[in-house]
């Protein structure tokens, strides 16, 4: 096959809109798999949730997390771990309090938030999705769920102040009638602090460490795995997903995207309801 490594996000891409894995996804991922591939999920999804959907999948590869922040085994075990610097996420809480912007931290598999809200309200039971169509296993979603933390912390700044936590991702929400997007060009001048996204076409903005993103985490797994860009493929659906498109040796776009991501991708699939990642998977990774 001309591909060896397939990249995958998660949310849009390999879960259709009810938050399932297709049949027809999974067994094209273990065709693909079988002939030689590896598939490796590239999500911003907490290290367990993207283990939970591996686990689910069948998948044993290493995992990119938290939009390139973690890199880890399928097992847990931590390869690579980048934080954000504690300046820079109290910057970001002052410039959020100063727009009424919802903001809330990651750190490992707990969210930290100041307070319970529509962004939060589901959280765990979102970061491990049932899959219940997806052939999953309900006692070992469970204890996923049981694994993962919600914390309520209150004053966000007093606890990064105090606490100091290795920090890996920073969601940013609307709260009242700011514009993420306007939001997110004017942090484009502190962009040597941290690198800004989104995985909600711009209802949400998601910060990295500088540096850091699903494109440079996927170039140093490739590399660790010995396999050229040129033989790396990646799929997605959002703009979080854009880096590592224009990084592979392929970018394929969900039909779902964006136009700006269909546009920049080299190919364009059918979307996550119409099975889109299988079909990119036999009709362009698994010819000779």
């Amino acid at each position: 096959m001309k591909y060896s490594l397939l990249a995958m996000d998660l949310d849009g891409t390999l879960l259709n809109t009810r938050n399932e894995i297709s049949a027809a996804n999974i067994a094209a991922i273990q065709e693909f798999r079988r002939r030689g591939g590896k598939a490796v999920i590239c999500s911003g999804r907490s290290p367990l949730s993207t283990r939970w959907i591996a686990a689910t999948v069948g998948l044993t590869e290493p995992i990119i997390a938290y939009n390139g922040a973690i890199i880890l085994e399928a097992d847990g075990r931590v390869l690579e771990r980048t934080a954000l610097a504690t300046d820079t996420i109290l910057l970001l809480l002052e410039q959020c309090r100063s727009r009424d912007l919802y903001i809330q931290l990651y750190e490992g598999d707990a969210l930290l938030i100041p307070e319970r809200n529509q962004a939060n309200a589901r959280w765990v039971e979102n970061n491990i999705p049932a899959l219940a169509e997806s052939g999953a296993d309900p006692g070992l979603r469970e204890a996923y769920r049981r694994s993962c933390s919600v914390q309520l912390v209150g004053d966000l700044a007093e606890y990064v102040r105090t606490r100091r936590p290795k920090i890996a991702k920073v969601a940013i929400f609307e709260r009242g009638g700011g514009s993420l997007e306007a939001f997110a060009r004017e942090l484009e001048p502190q962009s040597a602090q941290f690198e800004i996204s989104s995985s909600l076409n711009f209802r949400n903005l998601e910060i990295a460490p500088a540096g850091i993103s699903k494109a440079t985490s996927l170039l140093r797994l490739a590399g660790r795995l010995g396999i050229p860009v040129g033989q790396v493929a990646a799929i997605g659906d959002n703009y979080n997903d854009l880096g590592m498109l224009g990084a592979a040796g392929l970018g394929i776009a969900m039909g779902n995207a964006p136009e700006p991501v269909r546009a920049a991708a080299g190919a364009v699939t059918a979307t996550n309801d119409d099975d889109g990642l299988a079909l990119a998977i036999r009709t362009l990774l698994m010819e000779d």
